[in-house]
């Protein structure tokens, strides 16, 4: 009687989160939302990401959750649910994106939105000081597929490219570490440790939207592809990390100063990794390789006073600057007109109506005209047949 009863609320909460999931997937579908000008292959990216997404959430989230919540104790029938409902979480997202159009940008603000459902589904309890993991599972399992919805529906007004959305979800994720690092930063710990919880989370979920609408309102129309997005947002990386190498050369025992000195470099290297990359074409590949220029350059550099045994943090430190930086350049230069239209080619990219045309006879006509020679029918005496033709 306890297993039909565990097996029947089961399947009913997989039901609940089956229609959550559809209900905003599926209105996405119709092509006269997106706009006409968009390549229907275009429209058709972003489905791989979707289904991947669903089925971690089902295996990682929601049968663990699904487990918690039924109070399940036996490590078998645990994990005999998260098989299930990984496997139905695949099948069924596989089935609903049967006719996807949502494209590759617009899905990564929905997944996006996903993660910043689960995120607050994980905060909120911890404001009212819930003790209860199922009050924890169940939350995030609310609210991540509405996080999802909303996303869908803020973003259900234009198209957005992969490089835009990129930077949205850049910037949430942003907003949220500067919204845990103020709290730190301005010092909050004489409070009680359940009071600084709850202004550590409000702070960081309060940072999350304010990070999406700042990037949102910065990098809206702005000539962002996939790959240049990748390195501006490397760069705020290295900027971080520059900027908390140079501090440690001080030697500062506390941890205040490389916190300010990260949320001081990240947007210095950003600006910068969006001006250096603003001449030239930035494919993925070629974005990935300069990323790996930075960390093959500073092992290299690192290479050198680990050779000759140095004791000190700070030559490791310079040598990783420099040798990341170095890195970076080097690949920049060897992967110039790589992954991108040669210049010599650029009059492939003329209009079509600029181009000089040359058409030779087809398959067709060089048979008709053998047929003809063979024969030499009296009714096909005057058959025109095109040679060569020269348009401008």
């Amino acid at each position: 009687m306890k297993v039909h009863c565990r097996f029947t609320t089961s399947l009913l909460l997989i039901s609940l989160m089956a229609f959550i999931f559809t209900c905003f997937v599926s209105e996405g579908y119709p092509q006269a939302e997106q706009n006409e000008t968009i390549p229907l292959e275009k429209q058709k990216e972003g489905r791989s990401l979707m289904v991947a997404s669903t089925f971690l959430y089902g295996i990682g989230l929601y049968g663990p959750g699904t487990a918690v919540l039924l109070d399940m104790d036996s490590p078998s029938q645990i994990t005999a649910l998260e098989f299930l409902i990984g496997g139905g979480s695949f099948a069924g997202a596989l089935m609903a994106t049967k006719d996807y159009r949502l494209g590759a940008g617009r899905t990564n603000l929905i997944v996006g939105g996903m993660y910043t459902g689960t995120l607050y589904g994980a905060g909120i309890p911890v404001l009212f000081e819930a003790e209860n993991p199922k009050t924890y599972f169940g939350s995030m399992m609310l609210t991540t597929p509405l996080g999802g919805y909303l996303a869908y529906k803020l973003s259900s007004h234009r198209w957005y490219g992969k490089g835009e959305s990129n930077m949205i979800n850049y910037g949430g994720l942003v907003g949220g570490l500067y919204g845990l690092a103020i709290p730190y930063l301005i010092n909050i710990e004489g409070l009680e440790d359940s009071t600084q919880a709850k202004i550590y989370v409000a702070s960081g979920l309060f940072g999350i939207p304010s990070g999406v609408l700042a990037s949102s309102k910065l990098f809206h129309n702005k000539p962002i592809n996939e790959g240049r997005s990748h390195l501006i947002n490397f760069g705020g990386v290295v900027g971080s990390y520059y900027a908390v190498g140079i501090t440690s050369l001080f030697e500062v025992d506390s941890g205040r100063p490389y916190v300010a000195a990260a949320m001081l470099g990240l947007p210095v290297g950003t600006y910068l990794g969006y001006k250096f990359t603003a001449k030239e074409e930035y494919t993925r590949g070629r974005a990935f390789l300069i990323q790996l220029g930075a960390y093959a350059g500073a092992l290299f550099a690192n290479g050198v006073p680990l050779l000759m045994e140095v004791e000190d943090h700070k030559p490791y430190v310079v040598a990783s600057i420099l040798g990341s930086a170095g890195g970076m350049w080097l690949a920049h230069r060897g992967t110039r007109g790589w992954g991108e239209n040669a210049p010599l080619a650029r009059n492939n990219r003329m209009p079509q109506s600029e181009k000089v045309k040359v058409l030779l006879p087809s398959v067709n006509d060089w048979f008709a005209l053998g047929l003809m020679t063979l024969r030499r029918p009296s009714y096909l005496a005057d058959y025109p047949i095109q040679f060569l033709r020269i348009s401008f």
